[in-house]
């Protein structure tokens, strides 16, 4: 990983309790984000969920271009997200939509 990442998921990665008021990528989705994310269809990627972890873990293959992608969720998803589940992640805003519901995550890695 590099340096600025390593700066980036420490000054993010806080443990939250109940609901999560905090706005920082992968903590709550924010009204904002949510009416951008909304305003440009044309970024949404799709995508299959590859790995889930109860740690906010989420790692996707993106169907477009075979990539990877690999995002972090403050909350434990895995009771709502499953390996297989086809999803969507939104290029700029950092929105992962699944199923009805919309999470903020904090983009950590690509690979290809």
């Amino acid at each position: 990983m590099t340096q600025p990442l390593r700066s980036a998921l420490l000054g993010t990665l806080h443990d939250c309790q109940g609901a999560c008021e905090m706005a920082a990528g992968g903590h709550g989705l924010g009204v904002m984000q949510a009416r951008l994310a909304a305003a440009t269809p044309s970024k949404w990627a799709d995508a299959v969920v590859t790995s889930v972890s109860a740690a906010g873990w989420i790692e996707v293959a993106l169907i477009a271009d075979d990539s990877t992608a690999l995002l972090w969720n403050h909350s434990d998803l895995s009771a709502s997200i499953a390996v297989g589940d086809p999803v969507a992640v939104h290029a700029v805003y950092d929105v992962l939509a699944a199923g009805g519901a919309k999470h903020n995550v904090l983009r950590a890695a690509f690979a290809d």
